[in-house]
């Protein structure tokens, strides 16, 4: 399953296949995100492959080799200048957003990263902004095609803007944060253990999602940051399972053990709740609503209580 993220971070950081310039028509290294990337890809080698192409309409998007960046190509789209908003400038920007997707598939990218195109110099108000490329993002991705869409940003309002309109136009790409809903902080009273379990890159995306309780059996709050995993029950907000995910899939995980919060036998019976709710949470869709029937189950078989 496709995705797009909003992350905190310098676009020339990310590891996509490709990521994209906010390019002028000339090509010519600019600043702000197009200085950064000049720099970063090397300002001499990227700036005669650009000499090479001459020129790039407004609207439109045109490809070269990623040189000293992580990622393999950068795409160098060109948004439009805004002009009050009655000028065409949300047609020149989705535009710009699908010719750039288009181009990152037919050079075989899986991932590619945005900006936030237009919303620096070209003046483009961050909110329009942001609804033209997440729309536009959106329909792409539901016309079939797949591939893995990050909007790099630095900015914290920019941030909460994107993660709002993602919310909005996009909400099945929206991915929970601290704060979606009541949680509480890990007690002082509590464990460590590690999970010895690999997760395909597929798995960790279902659970960098997180999930945002949408009932009363919807019984876990979870979400990530970095790499941590924070699993709260959604009645009560408190604080359960902390998973620390490593490289060597040695996972450090923190469990409750205040008995006023959170009762278990030991630490045999938490890694097998934990490996429980994994198999389910790594599924996509979630399918809380089963997993709470299940969880129900187990509880009254210990209990005694059923066959």
């Amino acid at each position: 399953m496709s995705s797009i993220e909003i992350k905190k971070i310098s676009i020339t950081e990310l590891s996509s296949d490709a990521i994209v310039n906010a390019a002028n028509e000339g090509l010519w290294a600019g600043g702000g995100v197009c200085g950064a990337i000049f720099r970063a890809a090397g300002h001499a080698s990227l700036s005669e492959a650009c000499r090479k192409i001459g020129h790039c309409a407004t609207g439109s998007a045109v490809i070269t080799p990623g040189f000293d960046l992580k990622a393999k190509y950068i795409i160098h789209a060109v948004g439009p200048v805004w002009r009050g908003g009655k000028n065409g400038e949300s047609s020149a920007l989705s535009g710009a957003y699908r010719r750039s997707l288009e181009l990152a598939l037919d050079n075989g990218c899986a991932s590619i990263a945005f900006p936030l195109i237009s919303s620096g110099i070209f003046g483009y108000p961050v909110e329009e902004a942001w609804k033209t490329a997440i729309l536009t993002c959106r329909d792409f991705l539901a016309a079939g095609h797949k591939i893995d869409i990050v909007f790099a940003v630095i900015d914290d309002s920019f941030l909460a803007e994107g993660i709002s309109a993602l919310r909005r136009f996009a909400p099945e790409y929206a991915v929970a944060c601290r704060g979606d809903w009541k949680s509480f902080a890990m007690p002082a009273l509590h464990d460590t253990f590690i999970l010895e379990q690999e997760f395909t890159p597929e798995q960790m995306k279902a659970l960098r999602r997180g999930n945002i309780p949408r009932g009363m059996e919807d019984k876990w709050f979870w979400y990530m940051e970095g790499s941590t995993l924070w699993a709260h029950r959604s009645w009560t907000g408190y604080c359960i399972f902390r998973i620390d995910f490593r490289e060597d899939d040695h996972h450090v995980v923190t469990v409750n053990r205040d008995p006023e919060q959170y009762k278990s036998a030991g630490v045999e019976e938490d890694i097998d709740s934990l490996n429980r709710l994994l198999d389910w949470w790594i599924r996509t869709p979630y399918d809380h609503y089963n997993e709470w029937l299940s969880e129900t189950y187990d509880t009254l078989k210990k209990a005694g209580r059923r066959e």
